[in-house]
């Protein structure tokens, strides 16, 4: 795949792919994700995507989300624990509005304090319907165990407790030690040369003032033996099984995603699904 990348002086990069679609798409990372949380403040990096999208100095609720629905733009985010990210799709014409509103809620952002209750609650409903999909809770288990008492294995969207404690002070607290400019991507794919590319990005990014945190902690999971077995009263059992591997940037990744799909992956050929259903 081509692409090209320009980085700005404050250290933003602008990530560019050429694409002849009709429809063109762009986003906003920042290595800000919920492995980067502080005890008692689990959910807080999902919890400011959230924010992000109440008030900036210029625009209200309404403004910020009639500013690309208005020209037929789908504009969302989410959080991973890694990073977080918002993202659009819009017409070729678009893409400095759109990259004008991404600048304007990452840096401009005022979090308006009364819309706190409202936007917990929401949450809230959102890791009580989690917890309804054991489907999906399992995983947590599973990541909990691995990872021990650090954020990796937390819940992204946080707990009952954390969340409804979150004040202004911690999301600025949290964006002070995580929003570094030089962990920050602009991705733009569409219509568009390099240098048209750069020049918008650089128009809403360019000013924004070179930010640099304190650096992100390496994790170093040690190897062992752990089992956990969580009862609820469900008529299907849900079992995962792993353990530590490469990382995403090994030679060996390839492989071993093909392995691990040959052992137990979600098709019907799999070793896994032909000894359960007796057909090996």
């Amino acid at each position: 795949m081509e692409y090209h990348v320009h980085t700005l002086p404050n250290g933003i990069r602008i990530l560019h792919v050429p694409s002849k679609s009709a429809i063109s798409h762009a986003c906003f990372l920042v290595k800000a994700g919920s492995r980067h949380e502080k005890p008692g403040k689990e959910g807080i990096a999902h919890f400011i995507e959230h924010m992000l999208f109440k008030k900036t100095a210029k625009r209200g609720t309404a403004q910020i989300l009639n500013r690309l629905e208005s020209v037929g733009a789908d504009l969302n985010a989410y959080t991973t624990k890694e990073y977080t990210c918002i993202h659009a799709s819009f017409l070729k014409p678009f893409l400095g509005r759109t990259l004008d509103l991404f600048a304007d809620v990452v840096f401009h952002s005022t979090f308006p304090e009364d819309e706190f209750l409202k936007e917990k609650s929401i949450v809230l409903d959102e890791i009580a319907s989690y917890q309804d999909q054991p489907e999906e809770a399992v995983y947590d288990d599973f990541e909990d165990m691995l990872f021990q008492d650090h954020p990796l294995g937390h819940n992204i969207l946080g707990t009952e407790e954390s969340v409804s404690t979150f004040t202004r002070a911690d999301i600025l607290e949290f964006i002070k030690e995580n929003y570094d400019t030089s962990e920050m991507i602009i991705g733009v794919l569409g219509d568009y040369s390099f240098q048209k590319t750069v020049s918008e990005a650089t128009k809403y990014f360019g000013d924004i003032p070179l930010a640099k945190t304190h650096g992100k902690e390496k994790l170093k999971v040690d190897q062992v033996v752990r089992r956990v077995e969580v009862e609820r009263p469900i008529s299907q059992a849900h079992v995962v099984l792993g353990c530590t591997t490469y990382d995403v940037y090994d030679q060996h990744k390839t492989g071993l995603l093909l392995l691990n799909n040959m052992l137990g992956g979600n098709g019907m050929s799999s070793i896994l699904n032909l000894q359960i259903r007796g057909l090996s």
